[in-house]
């Protein structure tokens, strides 16, 4: 396959992108990823097999960018920035990038099965579970968050995050709030008591 340059794969990955989160991935193909793209179907073959490997290319782009998006939150201290990375990571039906998460939801249960998808889909979820975890436990070195395992927290939080798009965003029941109070008041919990 020939190298591809910069400009044109961060073209593919928004067709990928906007395509994955209007279709999903079983409705997926090539045909409606080169409908979003600015070249044609035979153009996407040039540099990639398969529907995966488009895929794949998307998924390796959304890591790098997911840490990025969490760290620039603009929040006085790790409690506000861990409130504005949940805000992002718990999403409701109809919202900018609830189709996207439900369209990760769906490659992650083939995760298992295809290899193609597998390593970027680790590295995705990697990339928030670290900075989930930078985020607990510089809040446990400030004193903001009682002596918890940042590891283990994030580790709760994403698994939460991940399960509500299921349910929430995929089945459109109606827990936005229900979950908004949940891990609102888990991240209440983790605050360290204060002497007023």
């Amino acid at each position: 396959m020939p190298e591809m340059d910069a400009d044109a794969r961060a073209e593919v990955v928004r067709a990928v992108r906007r395509a994955l989160a209007e279709h999903g991935y079983e409705r997926l193909t090539t045909a409606k990823i080169a409908e979003e793209y600015e070249n044609s179907e035979a153009g996407l073959y040039y540099y990639f097999d398969s529907k995966d490997e488009m895929i794949a290319a998307f998924l390796e782009d959304a890591a790098g960018q997911l840490g990025e998006e969490l760290a620039a939150r603009d929040a006085e201290d790790p409690a506000a920035e861990l409130r504005a990375a949940c805000e992002s990571l718990f999403r409701s039906p109809g919202e900018e990038g609830a189709g996207l998460h439900v369209a990760v939801m769906e490659l992650l249960s083939h995760a298992p099965y295809n290899e193609t998808l597998r390593e970027p889909l680790l590295a995705l979820e990697s990339a928030t579970l670290d900075e989930l975890e930078r985020i607990v436990a510089e809040g446990v070195e400030e004193g903001v968050f009682r002596d918890v395992d940042p590891r283990a927290t994030a580790a709760f939080l994403l698994a939460a995050a991940d399960g509500s798009t299921g349910f929430h965003v995929a089945l459109e029941m109606d827990v936005g709030e229900d979950l908004r109070a949940g891990w609102s008041a888990y991240i209440d919990s983790l605050l360290a008591e204060t002497d007023s």
